[in-house]
């Protein structure tokens, strides 16, 4: 993603910190401003902000999305460190509690095994509202797990629904049609508010919604996301939910190429499900990892996964 204006985010803080934000110490916030090839996550550390699972709740997320317009945050990772698993609750930048958000779970995983919360070699878990995901960040190579794609459906010859953790109406390009022509905040949005659509398809929440057609070696999205209300810069549900349509509508074989608008993720099919990786970074914060020596934050318990830790073929 284009370097960001460090100046102005640090402005950004300054300036939250002289208002305040209702019930929590703000000078006590730690927090790392990440993105995942280009889709802005503001990862929060709980335990070391002082806050409660109560505090950590839609009316923070949206304030803590708002205090910075220097940088469109997309939504606002809690990471809960106090239980025997590192626990991942999501907010968009709305303030909707999802159940999921891949390239949020790729920004904890980075951020978790930073801190020494997750293992840094193997595999490890965190829990989310969608249950739990299988996580690895060996070698430095932040992998995560969406689990296998659910509910899938035909809305029309050139429309599919799968649920990778958030719902997504996948809409097929021919290779006649120019990706980069489609406004796709007044396309994305039209599906997205479309209530019949949504109601069928049980997700009267709304939908995300990706433009997909094929690319060389792999596939090309972009993605309107429900709660940003715009185009992101990518998506990870929404390149898993396209490569599974890619999968199983065009025979593409996985690990599968997703071009996105800032880079590439690749999408893997195994035994975990639906796997994704790629570019994760901090931007700004004041939660950077430890340089002590690598390992575990002094005081956090060492646990076992609660699931396989073997690395997927």
């Amino acid at each position: 993603m284009p370097d960001p204006d460090r100046p102005a985010l640090r402005a950004d803080y300054d300036r939250m910190r002289s208002r305040g934000v209702p019930g929590i110490a703000v000078e006590r916030l730690a927090f790392s401003v990440m993105h995942a090839n280009g889709n802005v996550i503001l990862v929060v550390d709980e335990a070391l902000s002082g806050l409660s699972e109560r505090d950590a709740g839609s009316e923070l997320a949206r304030a803590l999305c708002a205090s910075f317009p220097a940088l469109r945050v997309d939504g606002v990772a809690f990471v809960r460190t106090r239980a025997a698993q590192v626990r991942m609750t999501y907010f968009d930048r709305a303030g909707h509690q999802a159940s999921m958000c891949g390239d949020a779970l790729r920004c904890v995983t980075r951020y978790g095994a930073e801190r020494g919360y997750l293992r840094t070699a193997g595999a490890d878990c965190v829990l989310t509202d969608d249950g739990p995901k299988w996580v690895s960040a060996d070698d430095g190579r932040n992998r995560v797990s969406l689990g296998h794609g659910r509910e899938f459906r035909r809305v029309a010859a050139d429309q599919y629904f799968v649920f990778t953790g958030t719902p997504h109406l996948v809409v097929l390009l021919g290779d006649r049609r120019d990706l980069e022509a489609i406004d796709v905040k007044i396309a994305g949005a039209a599906f997205r508010n479309d209530s019949r659509l949504c109601r069928e398809l049980d997700h009267p929440e709304g939908l995300h919604v990706d433009f997909m057609k094929r690319h060389e070696h792999g596939i090309q999205i972009r993605t309107y996301e429900a709660g940003a209300e715009d185009e992101t810069r990518a998506s990870g549900a929404g390149s898993a939910a396209s490569a599974y349509i890619a999968n199983r509508i065009w025979g593409l074989p996985y690990p599968l190429r997703v071009v996105v608008r800032d880079g590439e993720i690749q999408v893997e099919g195994t035994g975990h499900g639906l796997l994704i990786s790629g570019v994760t970074g901090h931007l700004f914060g004041n939660s950077a990892p430890p340089e002590a020596a690598p390992g575990r934050k002094a005081g956090f318990p060492r646990r076992r996964a609660a699931v396989s830790t073997r690395v997927p073929s």
